[in-house]
């Protein structure tokens, strides 16, 4: 599936058409003829796309989502976001605590402190 047809089914299950999108967002349609050819359109058009459907370059070009995180990048992150709300932000302190702590540690193994 090309980009083109994969914005065409994003905007389906957004309840919305490509029109709506290009119009909202303050972009011509004038480029969807190169992009039903494959081509696709500059990156700040694509950003915005992206963002205005809620999903990422990733998606609408490759048709899936890729990420650079490590496992426990990804651990980390699966278990933040299971954090209830009101506690989020004692777990970002205590993380940055934790951060600067060794941060600090460091540096005096080094001497520079």
């Amino acid at each position: 599936m090309i980009f083109y047809d994969r914005l065409h089914l994003l905007c389906k299950e957004k309840h919305t058409t490509l029109s709506a999108v290009l119009k909202d967002l303050g972009l011509s349609t004038g480029n969807t003829g190169s992009w039903k050819k494959g081509q696709l359109p500059k990156g700040d058009a694509l950003a915005a796309i992206a963002d205005y459907l809620d999903t990422s370059i990733d998606y609408i070009i490759f048709g899936e989502y890729r990420d650079n995180l490590t496992d426990d990048e990804k651990k980390f992150l699966n278990l933040y976001r299971q954090t209830p709300e009101r506690a989020k932000y004692k777990v970002l302190c205590d993380v940055e605590k934790i951060v600067d702590e060794e941060i600090e540690k460091l540096a005096k193994e080094k001497g520079a402190v």
